[in-house]
């Protein structure tokens, strides 16, 4: 963005030692502590040159001191494709990329500064959305989702809703957007 980094860190290793390296070490361990804020989409298609501009240009634009932002592109075709979406929990499995936009403020920001991160944050998925395929992946909660029980598990949600109704019949395992136990009339989980 203009600036070399601070620091920078490359290693080749075999897959298996990747693999190793990616187990032992969690997410966010190389990553400023403080408040993280994330949204994220699966797209089927590459974006186009003009997407790729905005996403760019906001990752820069309006930046303040203590925050940092991330923009992590995954690749998901190939062997998760090979997989059949209701051969496992995940149901995904359609997707060219996963995008992570992701921004971490201070433990003590200030309100006007956790709403600076939020702010850049919605600039930055709706840079990209329209081409987005609007699931998104589990493991990164987004309290904003409209329809989260099917961004995150698709097809798949009445399965894994059944699952959880014989084996926490009771929901002692949740938390805001967890699997219910049974699903209500609309759809919406219970």
């Amino acid at each position: 963005m203009g600036a070399d980094p601070a620091s920078a860190s490359l290693q080749h290793a075999s897959y298996r030692e990747t693999k190793r390296y990616l187990a032992e070490h969690g997410p966010g361990e190389d990553r400023p502590t403080g408040h993280q804020f994330n949204k994220s989409e699966f797209f089927q298609r590459p974006l186009p040159v003009e997407a790729i501009s905005a996403l760019v240009d906001n990752l820069e634009e309006g930046r303040v001191r203590g925050q940092s932002r991330e923009l992590d592109f995954t690749p998901w075709a190939g062997a998760y494709n090979q997989v059949r979406a209701e051969a496992s929990a995940f149901a995904h499995r359609d997707e060219l990329f996963v995008l992570l936009q992701l921004v971490v403020i201070e433990p003590d920001a200030t309100a006007a500064e956790r709403e600076a991160a939020r702010h850049w944050l919605a600039r930055s998925w709706a840079s990209v959305h329209p081409w987005g395929s609007g699931v998104v992946y589990p493991n990164w909660p987004d309290p904003d989702l409209e329809d989260w029980a099917h961004a995150y598990h698709g097809t798949n949600l009445e399965r894994l809703v059944r699952v959880k109704k014989k084996y926490d019949p009771d929901n002692f395992f949740r938390f805001d957007q967890s699997l219910p136990s049974q699903r209500q009339g609309s759809g919406a989980p219970a």
